[in-house]
């Protein structure tokens, strides 16, 4: 029978033949190796489980720490990613799956399971916490053309009007795809942050932190044509708990193919972004 271990750094030669196996042709050795390099500097020195038998790797399940600040507290976080296991050892696949039980200070994601994971997941207590993501297309109602906005992407200019916490932010995800936006308005200033994703062939830019919801709702109309020029997008998608009663004109309610999950005894689903993910380092 195979064996549970925690994921070293080191293990990263013998486990990416098994990572090959996700057949992402997007993704390349280097991407994948994010996942072994403790990228935030995390206590916790492993990077989540491997399933081992006679010293061969025959399962992984990713986990990336991170510390993160959030309302005022500090928060430990753990996104869970890329759970893969060879054919013949399916039958111990939920044994990488339980050690995340013992984190217990964590609050612990997945941001896109398979159905076979979410079904393992919610049996271990996980919940939904989204369900759909809002498709924003580039068209403006006509109140945007009216508006005046600015759109800085300058980095040494953002990073010199970032508060404390934003500006941590900022620093962890600058070794990653991301594009850093400051946007000033007439309704104040919000400090955002976007991978550029493909989506049936289209590119999309994927939102993952607005530092100011209310202002980014108030000017929505007026930038989001902008913002997808100055990207190179289509459209821009965010997840849809975060509209909270907001409407977007020319936008879409889209169902996740699963919902995003999640086990959290200190956080609720509407603290809960994705930065510090394989959203992120994977640039899904």
């Amino acid at each position: 029978m195979a064996t549970v271990r925690k994921a070293l750094p080191g293990d990263f030669n013998k486990t990416y033949p098994l990572l090959e196996k996700f057949n992402n042709a997007s993704l390349k050795r280097e991407d994948w190796e994010q996942l072994f390099v403790n990228p935030w500097k995390s206590l916790e020195e492993h990077c989540g489980y491997i399933l081992v038998e006679a010293g061969r790797v025959v399962g992984y399940l990713g986990a990336l720490f991170s510390a993160r600040r959030i309302q005022g507290q500090e928060y430990k976080l753990c996104n869970v990613t890329s759970w893969i296991v060879e054919r013949e050892y399916r039958n111990q696949s939920f044994l990488l799956l339980l050690p995340l039980t013992t984190l217990r200070e964590h609050t612990i994601t997945i941001f896109s399971p398979n159905k076979a994971t979410y079904v393992a997941s919610k049996k271990l207590g996980f919940e939904d916490f989204e369900t759909h993501i809002r498709l924003i297309s580039p068209f403006s109602g006509i109140r945007g053309f009216f508006e005046n906005c600015s759109i800085v992407e300058n980095k040494r200019f953002i990073s010199r009007f970032l508060d404390e916490e934003c500006l941590k932010i900022y620093r962890d995800h600058l070794p990653f795809r991301c594009s850093h936006l400051l946007i000033k308005t007439k309704y104040g200033t919000f400090y955002l942050i976007t991978t550029r994703v493909t989506k049936k062939n289209i590119p999309v830019a994927q939102i993952h932190y607005v530092s100011d919801l209310e202002v980014f709702f108030k000017s929505i109309e007026a930038l989001k044509l902008k913002i997808c020029l100055r990207l190179k997008v289509f459209a821009l998608l965010i997840d849809e708990r975060f509209m909270r009663g907001n409407t977007i004109s020319f936008s879409l309610r889209m169902k996740l193919p699963h919902p995003r999950i999640f086990k959290s005894d200190l956080l609720k689903e509407d603290a809960i972004d994705s930065l510090y993910s394989e959203l992120v380092i994977l640039n899904l």
